[in-house]
Parts: structure tokens; C-alpha cells; sequence
């Protein structure tokens, strides 16, 4: 069966049901605009303590219980910057109980493990999209889903010309190298998240980072968009100050439904230049897994009015939320003293172009001592670990326990 999710305002199921008309012959058309579906805020409790279960009580678990028996899914969306808007990228944040907190390593990279069946996924979109950077995604999200990409579909207009990310990054490197620019003195950081301060990885990263630049003399702002009642004053923020950083975790292959809602909302124009950078982690160790995250990342400050000043690309996050034994409270402080030192290197470079900061970000891919590493001994120490978190939230079912499957 094919499960559409059309996030579109309106009904446009004529329309859907005749693009989809050579490849599928049974579509289930569900319109997600007049249900009430919020942002995965990443709390892991579906994977942890409830498993399959999202702990968001809202018209999502319609879709999750029709996901089970769906082989192809097709995301209806507008467009922003290029990509999905945030409605779109809403509806695949929240796909996260459909896999289970295990992990393996499947066509060469690391992956959850399914909680039910491979799912192949499409995107038909509307506005003027990135045709290349959905391409990726949509392959990258359908791999992630052990499925194949579906391809993508323009319901009514024509895409924009290939990502220029790589031309942003030599124009960007080039201005900084040759440029006497003046070093930051004072820095606004989003803390682009969705998961509350107290718990979030981004927030710890954010604290090691502006240790560094504190050392260095650097004064910082703090917002937290988690925090619904800081955005008047993180926009604000945003809009007169130089020097911009946004921190932010790796959702589903690109950004954060939370993030591209708040970025939607800000002015294009400016009435003084400002340097966007980035910085971006991510769960899984390898690099590769972040890079289509880095591509859109490379092509947003023009299109918000900024110079693009780099992109802190790193994995192996995941831990940052669990120091409760000594030998991940070891690992994690290396990984935050790691991050203390990017924030000197910022100050004194005002950038992410540095060869430090390209060194930060570790394998592209796992080595294949590592691989069989992993599968001989770590896979099985991570699942216990898991299991140890899970019985310590008061999980009372398998992790991998399939809720919607005979419903």
C-alpha cells in the first residue's frame, strides 16, 4: 500500500492521485493540515521508555498505525530555502518510533534498527524546491528505512538550479583568508533544538563551545528555541547583531522541523551585515551521516541576509546525555573539552574554515577494523547499555516491541 501525507493546505488529492497514477494503484491520501501534529521534541521516550509508542499525544499515532502497513510513503510539502518547509519535515521528524533504539550496521553505515518493515519514500513538492538536495534526502531517509527513494515530484513549478553550497564555501574561505575582517567580540547563539534545556546534547555542546570563547574574551547570548517564549527576543537578536552562531542536531538527514519553522519566520532583508556559522552533531559517529545536513547549511545565510562563516560538523553526541558511570563520563568530557577548544579556535579565527575545525569532525565512515569491532563486541555492549537506560526510565516492554503491528 502507498501512504500520502499531504501537508499541504487544501485538498489536492486529484492532483496527487494523478501523479501517482503509473506508479502506485492503491493510495491512502491522508491531509495533515487540519490535524494536530507537533514537532518530535527528541525526548527518546519512544525508543526508551514507551518503545514504538511516541509520548506526544496528538493525531500522529492515525499515521504511525497506517505506517505499519504502508510499503511506499510520499510526503506532500511546500518548499522554504530550497527544502520541504517545516509542516513537511514535521511529519518525517516524528517517523522516529518505526525504528528502535538498537543499533547495526547496515550497507556499510550505521543504522537503527527497523521495528517493522523497509519503507520507501518519495517527495512530491510544491514551490520552488532544490531538486538535487531532495534527491539526496530522499535517498538518505529511504536508506535509513532499509527501502528505496521513490524519486521526487514538482507538483507545480520548476526547481531551482543545483545546490551552490561548494561556490558559498570557496567565496566564504576566500573573503576570510584574504580579508582583515574584524574578530568577534560579542556572538548571539541559538540553541536550535527541540528537546528541553535541561536534557539537550546541543545544550552541553553549546556550554563546552562558549567556555572556549569566554577564555578568549568573547561575551555570548543564549537562546533556546525549545523555548517558545524566547523567539521574539532570539529573532530580535538575530536581526542586530554581527556575529550569529546556530547550534542544532542532525533530524532525519536535515534540520530540525522546530528550527525551519523559527528560520521561516525571520526578516530576508537586514540593516547591517551579519557572519551565520553553524554547528552540527550528531548520534552517529561518522561524518558522512551529516553532510546533506552541512549542504543545506551552506546554502541558507544568503537567503537570511548573511556571509556564511562554516559549518563545526561532529558526531558521537548521543552519549552526552548519559553520564551516569565513569567510563562514559570519561569519554563525554573529552568530547566536551574537544568542543571548549573550538570555541578558542572561533575566537581567534572568527571562523569554521580552519583546518582544526575540518579535523573535528573524525571518519567520514567507519574504518573496517571498526566495523568488526562493532560487530563482534560493541553492538552487543550498546544494546545492553541501551536496555540498562531503558529499565532505568521504567521501560517495561521489549525495545524492540512492535505496538501497532496487529492493530
Amino acid at each position: 500500500m502507498t501512504l500520502v501525507l499531504n501537508t499541504l493546505e487544501g485538498d489536492y488529492s486529484e492532483q496527487i492521485t494523478e501523479l501517482l497514477a503509473a506508479k502506485d494503484s492503491e493510495v491512502d491520501i491522508v491531509n495533515t493540515a487540519e490535524m494536530k501534529i507537533a514537532h518530535c521534541v527528541g525526548c527518546n521516550m519512544c525508543w526508551l521508555k514507551t518503545p514504538g509508542v511516541c509520548a506526544i499525544k496528538d493525531d500522529y499515532e492515525i499515521i504511525l498505525k497506517k505506517l505499519v502497513a504502508t510499503d511506499n510513503l510520499w510526503v506532500v510539502a511546500d518548499t522554504k530555502f530550497g527544502f520541504v518547509d517545516y509542516r513537511g519535515k514535521r511529519v518525517l521528524d516524528r517517523l522516529v518510533p518505526m525504528l528502535n533504539m538498537y543499533i547495526e550496521i547496515r550497507d556499510g553505515w550505521e543504522r537503527h534498527q527497523l521495528r517493522y518493515h523497509p519503507l520507501n519514500f518519495g517527495v512530491i513538492y510544491k514551490g520552488n524546491g532544490n531538486r538535487e538536495m531532495l534527491e539526496e534526502w530522499c535517498m538518505r531517509v529511504a536508506r535509513n528505512m532499509a527501502g528505496k527513494s521513490l524519486g521526487v515530484i514538482a507538483l507545480d513549478a520548476p526547481e531551482t538550479s543545483a545546490n551552490a553550497g561548494g561556490n558559498v564555501v570557496e567565496t566564504a574561505m576566500e573573503t576570510a583568508t584574504n580579508t582583515a575582517a574584524a574578530l568577534p567580540e560579542h556572538i548571539v547563539i541559538l540553541n536550535g533544538s527541540p528537546r528541553v534545556k535541561k536534557n539537550s546534547n546541543t545544550n552541553k555542546i553549546i556550554q563546552a563551545f562558549t567556555e572556549g570563547l569566554e577564555s578568549a574574551g568573547i561575551t555570548h547570548e543564549l537562546y533556546s528555541l525549545s523555548n517558545h517564549t524566547e523567539w521574539d527576543e532570539a529573532r530580535e537578536a538575530f536581526m542586530t547583531n554581527d556575529n550569529i552562531i546556530i547550534a542544532l542536531p542532525l533530524f532525519v538527514e536535515c534540520l530540525p522541523s522546530l528550527l525551519l519553522e523559527f528560520l521561516s519566520t525571520l526578516p530576508t532583508e537586514r540593516k547591517q551585515p551579519a557572519k551565520l556559522s553553524f554547528i552540527l552533531h550528531s548520534g552517529f559517529d561518522e561524518g558522512h551521516q551529516l553532510r546533506l545536513g552541512e549542504k543545506f547549511l551552506q546554502s541558507l545565510p544568503s537567503q537570511l541576509g548573511c556571509t556564511y562563516g562554516g559549518t563545526l560538523v561532529k558526531g558521537g553526541s548521543f552519549m552526552l546525555r548519559m553520564r551516569d558511570n565513569s567510563y562514559i563520563k570519561k569519554v563525554t568530557d573529552k568530547i566536551l573539552a574537544s568542543y571548549a577548544k573550538m570555541g578558542q579556535s572561533f575566537a581567534l579565527n572568527g571562523n569554521f574554515f580552519t583546518p582544526e575545525a575540518k579535523k573535528f569532525t573524525g571518519p567520514e565512515k567507519n574504518p573496517k577494523i571498526g566495523v568488526l569491532l562493532f560487530n563482534l563486541i560493541f553492538k552487543r555492549l550498546v544494546k545492553k547499555n541501551f536496555e540498562r537506560f531503558a529499565n532505568a526510565w521504567g521501560c517495561t516492554r521489549p525495545l524492540n516491541d512492535q505496538p501497532y503491528l496487529m492493530q
